[in-house]
């Protein structure tokens, strides 16, 4: 903005102070816009004319110092700032500038000499030894700087400077120093324990033992072992965190709730199951300190941090209790009710899911109502009650349903009504996972050309249930339904794919099955590749390399191709195949 818009605003602001403006008002309001436009000589002029009025004006001094360190100045700063000192022998910023120009100057002596005469004019103030020890510090004497912070800590007493020769320990590397240091800090001020845990907690790790011991050992206080707890989530180890935390919370209820809440903050920065738990104790530990609707919200983050956990009984827990205690249901309750009416779908108790999910319905919002109405149903398909699945599905007609629809056909055999509803779907209707496992049933269901399958239909529910053994012979049986150029070498080599990657023995004598049924179809390439991995695994590298060799040869247009290429590449190089 404008000078005159400068003006304008310092008009404005002394109108509401019922003050009137001073010339010297307009004269900062005139250098502030200058040194704004980077025009610093001049603005320099204009601090001057304010400090010629008023010597101690700090927002002056304070500009006429960066003006001047622009311009190169910086030498005519001590006239002004003697002229401050006369007029207030104790105005720290007027100190400080001086403390600073020298340093910048490079005069040593004339530094300790403005430094003391700070001391003397403020005797109790830390700001002289803090920001002369500062100024040593910056040009390397780091041992001199530790004598001025030690010297103010024994003249001022307290913990004045602990933390400030915590952080020159660190500096140092004199890291069981600095813990010392900070613990002093924290016991005269609990204000301090972040700074510590966040400081320490950057210890070098051959260091950390000499740390922890300290803080766990000789020290051994509570104010010790909360630093530690602090230092130990910065390390990585969540859970001894918080079984140190938990036996030595404050005794009065908001100091214990102001330190698990910093706790729990700090370890959304531990992205560990371990971390997630411990912060999910640290929150179960918050709501029982608080009542209503705060206990409420601290049951909803321990029951997410649980639930990111992997620790699905204690989340369930959790949730349990929300929903037993709706009245006082903060914002996002609906939302935590719905998870935990997942999680019991997804642990196989899927009437207590559905139930929960009618009883839940004046608190759950409706889009998750919808979702979850497909995962219950989705958990029934998983247990073979079709029926009940299609009934819960009911008029949903988006395309989750309908690929949720699409599965029910293929469980039952209906391939193409499967083929049907898949296409319906879409290809990216759900993760990209799912969408995969939808192409690759689709595309083996329309090459098997039949219209029902039943026995295929159990194989693929096999599968989806988790039994992959069972699935590999029931793919089998099924594929004594089908011709041998029809169908058969199709479900061969997919069973013998599935036993490959499970580790099952059978893979071998399914993929030459494969083969024999159809040495020409789709499936023969990838009964090739599969025995190819086979004996690659089996370390029968020639054998390996002969067969990837006839596939890219016989068949260049199959899919298989570019894995085959890449095996082969593996082979030819004695890579061995992890």
């Amino acid at each position: 903005m404008r000078a005159a818009s400068a003006l304008a605003l310092l008009l404005a602001l002394s109108a509401t102070r019922g003050l009137p403006l001073a010339a010297q008002d307009a004269e900062l309001a005139a250098a502030l816009e200058l040194e704004r436009q980077g025009r610093p000589r001049e603005a320099a002029e204009g601090f001057g004319r304010v400090l010629a009025a008023q010597p101690d004006h700090v927002v002056a001094l304070l500009g006429l110092e960066r003006t001047l360190q622009a311009t190169d100045g910086l030498e005519r700063i001590f006239a002004f700032v003697n002229r401050a000192l006369a007029a207030r022998p104790d105005e720290a910023v007027a100190h400080g500038i001086a403390l600073r120009s020298l340093a910048a100057l490079g005069r040593d002596e004339a530094l300790a000499l403005a430094a003391e005469r700070w001391i003397a004019a403020a005797p109790e103030a830390t700001d002289p030894y803090r920001e002369w020890a500062f100024l040593v510090a910056q040009r390397g004497d780091l041992a001199a700087a530790q004598g001025i912070l030690e010297r103010g800590q024994s003249s001022i007493g307290g913990a004045a400077l602990q933390p400030e020769l915590a952080q020159l320990a660190v500096a140092s590397g004199r890291w069981v120093d600095a813990a010392r240091h900070w613990h002093a800090a924290v016991r005269a001020n609990a204000s301090y324990l972040s700074a510590a845990g966040l400081t320490l907690s950057q210890a070098r790790e051959a260091q950390r033992p000499a740390v922890l011991q300290l803080l766990m050992g000789e020290l051994g206080d509570t104010t010790a072992r909360w630093i530690a707890a602090d230092v130990l989530v910065g390390w990585g180890r969540a859970g001894e965190a918080w079984a140190l935390l938990d036996a030595t919370l404050p005794s009065a209820p908001l100091d214990a709730i102001a330190m698990l809440r910093r706790f729990a903050d700090r370890l959304r920065l531990v992205a560990t199951p371990e971390g997630a738990r411990a912060r999910g104790y640290a929150y179960e530990r918050l709501a029982a300190l608080h009542s209503g609707a705060a206990a409420q919200r601290a049951r909803i983050d321990a029951a997410r941090a649980f639930a990111e956990a992997g620790d699905r009984t204690a989340a369930e827990r959790l949730l349990g209790e929300i929903a037993r205690d709706p009245s006082d249901a903060p914002p996002g309750t609906g939302a935590a009710l719905a998870a935990l009416v997942g999680l019991m779908a997804d642990a196989g108790r899927v009437a207590d899911a559905e139930r929960s999910l009618e009883q839940w319905r004046g608190t759950i919002p409706e889009s998750e109502q919808e979702q979850l109405r497909r995962r219950i149903a989705w958990a029934w398909v998983r247990e073979g009650a079709f029926n009940h699945a299609d009934t819960l599905l009911g008029p949903d007609s988006t395309v989750e349903a309908e690929a949720l629809r699409g599965w029910l056909a293929l469980f039952r055999g209906d391939l193409g009504g499967a083929v049907e509803r898949f296409r319906e779907a879409g290809p990216f209707t759900g993760s990209r996972e799912e969408a995969t496992r939808r192409t690759v049933a689709a595309a083996l269901a329309q090459r098997l050309g039949a219209a029902e399958a039943p026995r295929v239909g159990q194989a693929f529910h096999a599968l989806e249930r988790g039994d992959t053994a069972a699935a590999v012979g029931r793919f089998r049986e099924a594929a004594d339904g089908f011709a041998a150029a029809g169908g058969r070498g199709d479900l061969l080599a997919f069973a013998g794919q599935l036993a490959l990657w499970s580790g099952d023995k059978r893979a071998d004598a399914l993929f030459t099955a494969a083969l024999a049924a159809d040495s020409i179809g789709p499936a023969a390439p990838v009964a090739e590749l599969g025995l190819a991995e086979l004996a690659w695994h089996a370390g029968d590298a020639e054998s390996a390399r002969r067969r990837l060799e006839r596939l890219i040869l016989a068949y260049p247009a199959s899919a298989v191709v570019p894995e085959a290429r890449r095996l082969l590449d593996r082979v030819r190089g004695g890579v061995p195949n992890s």
